[in-house]
């Protein structure tokens, strides 16, 4: 993968076109170098296996970062979840990321990961999309005011080898405010169970009164 920076850099990124743990493929991962909580703005250009440019191909992302939704903790990471559309989209297999816009935030820095999991009527982390009827929260930090958006996502059936695609995203209307060293619970509506087959979630911004 490669990368076009501005300036210094204090962030680093790692593209995963298909992941080897059985997990989400096309996935970037960023990690923020610094002691500020950053926000993000990034252009993305997918290439084929050959670093050749596939001109035709529409990249969209599951939170935004292209359009500088999701906050970096300082010192932590965040990620991003990619599609490939148009003529060339099942060649991707790595991208250019460019930093287009990177804008500081209040945020505090995180002493743990906020958590985001599919849980069943029992309360327990679940992987089985038909057991998944609702979403579980934690924030472990000692502190509140951490916002979470949380998205629902449904898969492609595999096509042979190729990376496995996001086809539909379902974004929770509200973001959800986590108080300090607290779990949440949201049930999702019995219409929508087994539509889906992972949670994802990403830190929203503060915004100063």
């Amino acid at each position: 993968m490669k990368r076009k920076q501005r300036g210094r850099a204090p962030l680093s990124f790692r593209f995963v076109p298909k992941a080897t743990d059985g997990g989400i493929d096309q996935t970037v991962t960023v990690h923020n170098h610094t002691d500020v909580s950053l926000v993000p703005t990034i252009r993305y250009v997918a290439r084929d296996i050959w670093g050749r440019e596939l001109p035709h191909v529409v990249t969209q992302t599951v939170h935004g970062s292209d359009r500088g939704l999701p906050l970096l903790p300082a010192g932590g990471t965040g990620h991003d979840i990619l599609r490939f559309d148009g003529p060339g989209g099942r060649d991707v297999r790595g991208v250019d990321i460019e930093l287009i816009d990177l804008s500081e935030n209040d945020h505090p820095a995180l002493e743990a990961d906020t958590l985001a999991v599919m849980i069943d009527l029992a309360e327990k982390a679940t992987a089985d999309p038909a057991e998944f009827w609702g979403i579980g929260l934690v924030n472990p930090n000692p502190f509140g005011g951490v916002r979470l958006r949380v998205s629902l996502l449904a898969f492609e059936e595999r096509v042979r080898d190729y990376p496995r695609q996001v086809v539909d995203v379902v974004t929770l209307q509200d973001d959800v405010d986590m108080a300090s060293a607290s779990n949440d619970i949201i049930w999702l509506p019995e219409d929508v169970r087994g539509e889906f087959q992972a949670v994802d979630h990403h830190l929203v911004p503060q915004v100063l009164a």
